[in-house]
Formats: structure tokens, sequence, C-alpha cells
């Protein structure tokens, strides 16, 4: 018997950002909402992520009632426009929303990963990079940072 391993994140959704996402709400995919649960009755959950820098954030997730509309056009809106502040989004990049089971009680935990493409061939971290790359829009802040130190 070894010890459990964890499991791995799942990505619930990947999705390139539009105007509307970056200046008002992410238009959040129908078939992610099979991974929340909304309490019965509700339109609305609120649950946790984690960026890749650690940092905490609190979504809320809305859809349209079911009763009146056939469509429940999920968006996430509360604590979306800071997130979207905070990592300097524009349209064109993409968010991918992952989860991951934690080691308590079975709680269900989210992490958000914002992604910015870059083309052609530069050196990132050391490494060459041909052709166009999708990466994590802390570590391009970081290497700038970095790179202006010279």
């Amino acid at each position: 018997m070894g010890v459990p391993q964890p499991e791995a994140d799942q990505q619930i959704f990947s999705k390139r950002l539009t105007k509307t996402d970056v200046g008002v709400r992410l238009s959040f995919p129908m078939e992610a909402l099979n991974d929340f649960e909304f309490p019965r009755g509700e339109d609305k959950v609120v649950f946790d992520v984690t960026d890749g820098m650690g940092s905490s954030w609190k979504f809320g997730l809305s859809k349209r009632n079911e009763a009146r509309h056939s469509h429940p056009k999920p968006v996430l809106s509360s604590g979306w426009r800071a997130y979207v502040q905070a990592k300097g989004l524009k349209m064109g990049d993409r968010v991918v929303l992952y989860h991951i089971k934690g080691q308590l009680v079975n709680k269900t935990r989210f992490k958000v990963r914002a992604e910015r493409k870059v083309g052609n061939a530069i050196k990132l971290f050391g490494k060459e990079i041909q052709g166009e790359t999708w990466v994590d829009v802390e570590k391009l802040k970081t290497e700038v940072r970095r790179m202006s130190k010279y």
C-alpha cells in the first residue's frame, strides 16, 4: 500500500476572451455548468478559485431562471472584473478553469489560469519558443519585470 496520490487537475473549460468577456462578464460555456451545484431553487452560486500565484478569488456564476427561459445562458459576473483588471487581460487572451479534488472531506476546489498567445520566435525563461504558444500571463509579467532590470 502506498500513500494516496492527489488527483490531477481536471480542465472544465478553456475560452478565448471576447470584448464582452473582458469588459463586462464572462459568458460561461453551457457544458461547464455540470461541474457546479446550484442550491435548490437558486440561480447563482459563489465559488472560490485560486490563480497561478496562489491568490484567492470569489466568482459568482449566474444562470437564467429555468422556469422562465429554455436556455440558462450562464455568466461569471461577480468577482470576474476584478480578476480581469488584476491580470491585465485583454480580448484574445484565454482563460482556463480547472477543478481540483481537495484532501479534506472530498471538497471540490477550483483553479483558474489566464494565458496570452505569444508568436514568432522568442526567448522565454531561457528557452527558445517557436511559433505561437499560450503562456501564463503571470509568467509573462515576471519575465518582463526581470528583463527590465537590465
